[in-house]
């Protein structure tokens, strides 16, 4: 599959991508492939406008099939070019995992992470904070565009999916920046004590 993906980066082709177990036989994502190793292939994603939008990384044990070139590159490459976007590497290093997270928050400010074989429909978007062999610290931002205001600890290996610098990630920057002091959760409107939260209700 290594070769392959490595044959798809030197033609600039578009490949389309399946994981059978985790998405179903129906899902599929298409991009350019920007740099693979032997566990995963970092990808330059194409939307379903035919833009390109944002980077995915997946894991090749997760790979269940793979088309090169997919069935309408053609038709996206040349698309792609009337519209002058091109593949830009993000020259992130998939060597290590852990680094990997922290040099993707620092560089794009948010990263999405999916675990989808323990959480199948959720993932978790924020930036990683520290990194080690075993698991990860993430401060989150909801879908309201504001910080938690706590962080959260993740092991590492549940990680199946990593998406940065795509216009979602983009849109809850844009959204977070503007808030000013609004951009943090509330602390007050989370009571620690839900006990002494009943009590108030009463």
């Amino acid at each position: 599959m290594l070769i392959e993906l490595e044959k798809a980066r030197t033609r600039n082709n578009v490949v389309r991508i399946f994981r059978e177990e985790l998405d179903g036989p129906d899902s599929w994502t298409d991009g350019f492939v920007v740099d693979a190793n032997e566990e995963m292939v970092l990808l330059q994603l194409v939307d379903d406008g035919v833009h390109i939008n944002g980077y995915q990384i997946l894991f090749l044990e997760d790979i269940s099939d793979f088309a090169h070139p997919a069935p309408f590159n053609d038709f996206q490459k040349k698309v792609l070019a009337l519209r002058d976007e091109e593949v830009i590497d993000p020259e992130v290093d998939l060597d290590d995992l852990a680094v990997l997270l922290i040099d993707i928050s620092e560089e794009y400010g948010l990263v999405t992470l999916h675990r989808e074989e323990v959480e199948p429909d959720s993932c978790e978007i924020g930036r990683v904070l520290k990194a080690d062999a075993v698991t990860y610290e993430l401060e989150e931002i909801g879908s309201d565009a504001r910080w938690f205001d706590e962080t959260f600890e993740y092991d590492l290996y549940d990680i199946t999916r990593i998406e940065f610098g795509g216009a979602y990630e983009e849109a809850l920057i844009l959204a977070n920046e503007d808030m000013g002091e609004d951009a943090y959760e509330l602390s007050e409107e989370y009571p620690e004590d839900l006990d002494a939260q009943t009590d108030l209700d009463r």
